[in-house]
């Protein structure tokens, strides 16, 4: 994926928290759904983690209830509302299940929209969370999310990387209560 795509997919997710006026962790991505006119359902087939279909013109997210992490299945549910809100859907063949390097640039724009909007960096990096463990238990994800979460944390870190964009800064200022009650 190239730098525009990840820049585009992660702005996208500082627009949102700041739209829906989002404030704390866990991140709840059914409201952010339904606020947008999409709908979330559960299914029982195993199979792929979820997909996402036009039904009578409303886009509606399925996530399979087979997935036995409640975190994996809201990891699926914010990738299939990337798609969505990157204007995949109709487009590509989309699959979703465990994120992988080799994943075509579709499916890792996918990957980053979830993992910001799951567990937002500047708010890990307030609160002092960098390991996967504290970050699935403060974002409520699955360990393997977390684990891709805490390895970009330390990129992040190592370059200096936090509130260098007005959007981030944005974002941080909303989260700062939040940020004082969970440090770490």
């Amino acid at each position: 994926m190239n730098y525009k795509e990840y820049q585009n997919a992660r702005d996208l997710v500082w627009r949102i928290l700041i739209e829906d006026r989002i404030t704390t962790l866990p991140i709840g991505v059914v409201p952010i759904c339904r606020r947008r006119g999409i709908a979330v359902k559960m299914y029982d087939e195993p199979g792929e983690d979820g997909y996402t279909q036009v039904i009578g013109g409303v886009p509606t997210i399925f996530v399979s209830s087979a997935v036995e992490s409640r975190g994996r299945q809201r990891f699926t549910a914010a990738h299939e509302l990337g798609h969505i809100l990157l204007g995949h859907v109709g487009r590509y063949r989309l699959v979703n299940r465990e994120p992988s390097v080799s994943d075509n640039p579709i499916e890792q724009a996918a990957n980053v929209f979830a993992s910001r909007l799951l567990a937002p960096a500047c708010v890990l990096w307030g609160c002092g969370a960098s390991s996967a463990d504290q970050i699935m238990q403060l974002c409520d994800i699955s360990h393997q999310a977390a684990q891709f979460r805490s390895q970009r944390m330390a990129e992040l870190a190592a370059r200096g990387k936090f509130l260098t964009s007005p959007l981030e800064q944005e974002v941080y200022a909303r989260f700062l209560p939040y940020i004082r009650e969970h440090k770490l």
